[in-house]
């Protein structure tokens, strides 16, 4: 079965690292705020913009925290791919000079 990709504009997002968790995040924190908002004040423009602006910032507050770990991660994964790939061209020298 083949698995449905969601592009926009050419660009795979089910691709981009930190994609799904970060408007999932934020799309709860929007609900979330704007649902309080209402409750508080009964008030629903007031109550939409509230819940517009929570979504805006969390997503861009929580995408930039996940990028940031993600790059942190990857870093030291290629350090550590690296390292290994030294490790063992270092072994392959030894076995052959013995």
């Amino acid at each position: 079965m083949e698995e449905k990709k969601f592009t926009v504009f050419g660009t795979d997002l089910q691709k981009i690292p930190c994609f799904k968790k970060t408007f999932t995040m934020s799309t709860y924190c929007g609900i979330a705020a704007g649902l309080a908002c209402f409750l508080l004040t009964s008030r629903i423009k007031k109550s939409a913009d509230v819940a517009v602006l929570s979504f805006a910032s969390s997503t861009l507050g929580y995408w930039i925290y996940c990028r940031y770990n993600w790059s942190k991660e990857f870093q030291l994964t290629q350090k550590m791919n690296s390292a290994l790939h030294n490790v063992m061209l270092n072994e392959s020298k030894k076995s052959t000079n013995e």
